[in-house]
């Protein structure tokens, strides 16, 4: 590799790695919040503590995300490199779908704005993202990470799905603007709530969960390409 293409190289990868695997740490940290405001919540409305622990990950999901952005941008550089590429549409794809999940995280803040789990239908196609382009990346990507980031994919997808699926049959009035306040929504119980209220916690913790791990990993393997870019 020549000089000139090692400085425009080297520094992409160095950051999108180091801001993938600060995406990974802070999504962890937040998905542990949100755990322990669920398992620690005893009432329908939610305490100030639990408001506070729902918030904090809603801002932590938020950075997650934004620090994510690197590393897709990191992955389209591995791509370019490393053919099959990742084309303009599946780029803007997953640019899109992490951009909107930081904006309806943030305005779900609180539950003022909108629903603080509108987030999970963005987060949900980029789920089916991942997917695509994991399975794309055959020449950038070992196959045991495809694999990993495609059953990541898969569990996003799903918990995208859960979120439609107990909108629409148990809180349809949650997709109200500005957001209906807990006290004030209906339930509708039906066989397909109960099923998707059970497969929400199998999906969260197949995609939502393991994603951090996915991120991590993807950033340790853009800074190795820096690291053989250097020695190039």
């Amino acid at each position: 590799m020549d000089q000139h293409a090692l400085v425009a190289l080297d520094p992409s990868y160095r950051k999108a790695g180091w801001a993938a695997i600060a995406s990974g740490v802070i999504g962890i940290a937040s998905f542990g919040l949100l755990m322990t405001a669920v398992t620690t919540r005893v009432t329908w409305i939610p305490s100030d503590r639990i408001w506070m622990l729902f918030n904090t990950h809603d801002f932590g999901v938020a950075l997650q995300f934004l620090l994510l952005l690197f590393a897709i941008f990191g992955l389209r550089t591995l791509s370019d490199q490393t053919p099959p590429r990742l084309g303009k549409a599946a780029f803007a794809t997953g640019v899109w779908a992490v951009i909107f999940v930081v904006l309806f995280v943030l305005l779900g803040v609180g539950g003022k704005i909108v629903s603080n789990g509108l987030y999970m239908f963005p987060q949900g196609i980029l789920g089916a993202w991942l997917i695509a382009v994991n399975w794309r990346l055959s020449g950038a990507l070992p196959a045991w990470k495809r694999w990993f980031g495609m059953i990541v994919g898969l569990g996003l997808v799903l918990t995208g799905v859960c979120f439609v699926g107990i909108t629409y049959v148990y809180f349809p009035d949650s997709l109200a603007i500005p957001a209906v306040a807990p006290e004030k929504l209906k339930e509708v119980i039906s066989p397909a709530n109960t099923f998707f209220h059970q497969l929400l916690p199998i999906s969260s913790f197949m995609g939502v969960a393991t994603l951090p791990f996915w991120t991590i990993l993807t950033g340790f393997q853009l800074l190795k390409k820096r690291g053989l870019a250097a020695i190039a």
